[in-house]
């Protein structure tokens, strides 16, 4: 190579060193500036978050007062045996109105709240005699101090209800209306504030572009051209390939581009699909770590994506003596694609982030990604669901007075009963029982007084039997006791049936003393004697079915009450 080739490749990496230099430099700068800018815009949203946070709970928290003092009210004005619900919804909404007061006043992560405050925010929480905190500190504790009175206190004109109806929707809800205010002008400040810092950075940016420009570009555009100048040297050599490798570069680029759209395409679909579904979705990488966490498994579980990712998903959604068995279910998955619980759906129980335990649906499958078997769990909270069951079922099986077994519910019992005794050989016994001139007290009285009398004929049968005895109401006046395990000789069971029935019969026997409370009238104490008919059937082994059996008990029932009522008869079969 020649002294002049020499000095030149010399000088080209001399320009090369020093503009690269320069290049790094003025990286340095944009990536500071950039991520300068990006960490204003990072507190500007943040901040926006935190004040819609707080301006949404204190929000609340005005709708809270008015609806305190709504329910407080309606709690007032609806007869004692329907306050119950009113009572509950009552509890919520102060319950709620506290725990937001104290995430208002001290922080609180879950809902998004500071735990500092402005020295505006301080003094209108707690300086003055008419400051917020001990305005809603007071309100609460009357509310719960109401909700302790009894039924008979509970009244339009007990002072606390006076000062919730006068409080709640008058003084408290304008101080309210005030801090909410003062929330919202002190974040449009703090946000006016940041969006001044993230400008000047931006004009810091513009600036330092402007002297890359001058300081590095140009001259590297004017080595560019010399180097250029170089290279059309070889270009001609170049061009007997040029065909072949635009035509290989054209089919590749079109093969990426299309590859990358369907990649694109199909990420869009997951991501929307995955945000719009109500149901969690995971997937489950190498030692069981979540890898994805979607806005519904943040709403269902109260793990945030970042808390979520990379844990252990049953360590961290499962009790800890379940942890073994837990983590065995996606093994399988993650090493061969297959399972005894891949592709099928089961139902089991979770934690909620709080400890809670509640019901979900678990569906789990497998998917190759980047040569490893994942696991996909869709995970749906079924509280509700399960919710509407025991309802269904507490509809369909209990009577909706006594809350006894209806006669549904006795028949399936009965029918259990029945194989239990051909298997031990013991005798069951069946009491049929109606209440002796029920009708006339509900003709005097009304259905009111008579649903009390069958309430309190209920306690006492609860009372008369054993544990493991069932109590039944079978509609009207008429009660069924099914007695079990009364021995293997039919004598001694005859004899413990009569005594329990001697002892229910006793116990409806005595004095009732019902209250009847009416709306805008003195509560009224009515003493109703009562007296009750009952027949009993024994059962043993085949000796009928279960129709038979109650149709027994029914027929030694009709016996004692043509023998005189307020007597007991046992059921014989005629030849």
């Amino acid at each position: 190579m020649s002294q002049s080739n020499t000095d030149n490749l010399t000088n080209d990496l001399g320009v090369a060193r020093s503009l690269t230099w320069r290049y790094v430099i003025a990286l340095i700068l944009v990536a500071t500036l950039s991520t300068s800018a990006w960490i204003s815009l990072h507190l500007v949203i943040a901040k926006q978050e935190s004040t819609a946070a707080v301006v949404n709970v204190s929000g609340r928290q005005r709708m809270l007062s008015q609806r305190t003092a709504l329910f407080a009210n309606l709690l007032a004005l609806t007869p004692k045996a329907e306050r119950a619900p009113i009572r509950d919804k009552l509890q919520q909404a102060i319950d709620l109105m506290a725990h937001s007061h104290h995430g208002l006043i001290h922080g609180d992560r879950a809902m998004e709240l500071p735990d500092t405050m402005s020295p505006t925010v301080r003094a209108m929480y707690f300086d003055g005699p008419a400051a917020l905190d001990g305005q809603v500190e007071t309100y609460i504790k009357t509310v719960r101090a109401l909700l302790q009175l009894d039924d008979n206190a509970l009244t339009t004109d007990s002072p606390q209800l006076q000062y919730i109806t006068k409080v709640g929707t008058t003084t408290l809800l304008s101080s309210l209306d005030k801090m909410v205010s003062q929330y919202q002008r002190e974040g449009e400040a703090s946000v006016k504030r940041l969006k001044k810092a993230e400008t000047i950075f931006w004009v810091a940016t513009l600036l330092l572009l402007v002297l890359e420009a001058s300081l590095i570009f140009y001259p590297f555009a004017r080595h560019v051209r010399y180097i250029i100048g170089k290279l059309q040297q070889v270009t001609e050599q170049l061009r007997l390939h040029e065909g072949q490798l635009e035509q290989a570069v054209r089919q590749r680029t079109a093969e990426l581009e299309t590859k990358g759209r369907d990649l694109a395409a199909s990420e869009e679909k997951f991501r929307l699909i995955s945000t719009a579904a109500k149901d969690a979705i995971a997937i489950i990488g190498a030692e069981d770590r979540i890898m994805y966490w979607n806005p519904a498994a943040e709403q269902i579980f109260g793990y945030t994506a970042s808390e979520a990712a990379g844990k252990n998903l049953h360590n961290m959604l499962a009790y800890p003596h379940h942890h073994n068995a837990a983590n065995d279910v996606p093994k399988d998955a993650q090493q061969y694609g297959v399972g005894n619980f891949v592709g099928r759906t089961f139902e089991t129980t979770a934690l909620h982030k709080d400890n809670s335990e509640f019901p979900v649906e678990l569906s789990i499958s497998a998917f190759m990604m980047q040569n490893s078997w994942h696991a996909l769990a869709i995970i749906r909270d079924i509280t509700e669901r399960k919710q509407m069951e025991d309802q269904i079922r507490q509809l369909a099986f209990y009577d909706a007075l006594t809350q006894l077994p209806n006669r549904r519910l006795l028949n399936d019992r009965l029918s259990q009963t029945i194989v239990a005794l051909k298997r031990s050989g013991d005798y069951g016994a069946l009491m049929f029982l109606d209440m002796d001139n029920f009708k006339s007290l509900n003709d005097t009285h009304g259905h009111g007084i008579g649903d009390l009398l069958l309430i309190e004929a209920t306690r006492r049968l609860k009372n008369c039997v054993r544990e493991t005895d069932t109590v039944a109401r079978f509609g009207g006046d008429e009660f069924v006791v099914m007695l079990s395990k009364l021995g293997a000789d039919k004598g001694t069971a005859a004899t413990l049936a009569q005594n329990i029935a001697e002892k229910i019969r006793a116990a409806l026997s005595e004095p009732y003393q019902l209250t009847a409370r009416r709306e805008g009238k003195p509560d009224t104490t009515i003493e109703h004697h009562c007296t009750v008919s009952i027949g009993i059937a024994l059962f043993f082994d085949h000796e009928g079915n279960q129709d038979d059996i109650i149709k027994w008990a029914d027929e030694a029932m009709y016996q004692a009450k043509e023998s005189g009522r307020n007597a007991i008869q046992f059921f014989e079969s005629h030849p």
